[in-house]
């Protein structure tokens, strides 16, 4: 039986959409772990006031939404948390169709509010957004919540790096030739410690070059996985996953797979930088506590709240040559 607050749950699915653990989103915020904390651990089950709001507005809501849960059908989505932002900022569809330069083709605007089913708004749309949004409204629309639309948390990273990874993400990697495009970044992860740049966004993390670009046939791709969008291959370092992962190993990772289930190997943020390990769920743990194993045995297991991880991706798939 859930005994948290509804918010908890809405805090926890857009935490793993923005990639933010809990400490990293009460600094965002300008508040005390432990606020967080107590909320995500069913400590404190009635949140609300200021300080809800200030979480709400990094994580590109209102409080409203956080409390509502999912019990809005489908609250949450891009569409509704812009057109939340419009209506607060006192904008009619037409009157910001005509402030975005689309003049009275308004319907194309309409389109993101009305029909658009995905989590995020294209970067282009939201760079246009911030300045006429911000600022708007009681209380006032921070620039933060406007950039969350497309997944961007300015302070998380560094801004104009984050912006370019999102139009990165939202370039089509699709050819006509029947292959996808997967980009292999130089990162050098460690089974234990590293970096690593997630397909849009990761943790606190640096930019890295393209190390190369591999062209894979789509239908082979989509025997294994239905969804090829935010793949990203990266290369193994360290020794704490032998004999599975070794070291120099290429392993394909699903960008967009940041929720630990099912049980399987994941590249983790670990604050400092990257690890790849495997996860697995401790059964009936209430908040959901997660175990984090290395294959080599010499390595320990440890063992965090679920809220405490910051997930970039799922390791899918490796390339084995003989």
């Amino acid at each position: 039986m859930e005994t948290r607050s509804p918010a908890a749950a809405e805090i926890e699915r857009r935490m793993a959409l923005l990639n933010l653990n809990k400490k990293r989103l009460a600094e965002l915020a300008g508040l005390n772990e432990t606020y967080v904390h107590d909320i995500l651990r069913g400590k404190s089950r009635n949140p609300g006031g200021d300080r809800l709001e200030k979480v709400a507005a990094v994580l590109g809501c209102t409080a409203s939404d956080l409390l509502r849960g999912g019990a809005a059908g489908g609250a949450g989505t891009a569409a509704l948390r812009l057109k939340a932002l419009r209506e607060r900022a006192g904008y009619t569809v037409r009157g910001l169709a005509r402030d975005l330069g689309l003049g009275e083709k308004f319907s194309s605007y309409a389109f993101y509010e009305n029909k658009l089913k995905k989590d995020y708004i294209p970067v282009e749309l939201v760079r246009k957004l911030v300045p006429l949004l911000t600022d708007r409204g009681d209380p006032p629309i921070a620039a933060s919540e406007v950039w969350a639309l497309c997944g961007i948390v300015p302070g998380a990273t560094d801004l104009n790096e984050s912006i370019r990874r999102a139009e990165r993400a939202a370039m089509p990697t699709h050819a006509d030739d029947g292959a996808i495009t997967v980009h292999e970044y130089d990162i050098s992860p460690q089974a234990g410690a590293g970096a690593i740049v997630d397909h849009t966004a990761c943790g606190d993390g640096e930019g890295h070059p393209t190390l190369d670009s591999w062209r894979i046939p789509r239908d082979f791709i989509r025997n294994y996985l239905p969804d090829t969008a935010g793949l990203a291959i990266i290369r193994v370092a360290g020794n704490s996953m032998e004999p599975e992962f070794a070291a120099g190993d290429r392993v394909l990772v699903d960008t967009g797979h940041r929720i630990p289930s099912p049980d399987g190997v994941y590249v983790l943020w670990n604050g400092m930088g990257v690890v790849i390990k495997q996860l697995m769920l401790v059964p009936n743990s209430r908040p959901p506590r997660i175990r984090i194993i290395s294959v080599n045995p010499t390595y320990p297991v440890d063992e965090v709240d679920a809220s405490d991880l910051v997930i970039n991706g799922r390791v899918v798939g490796k390339w084995v040559w003989k």
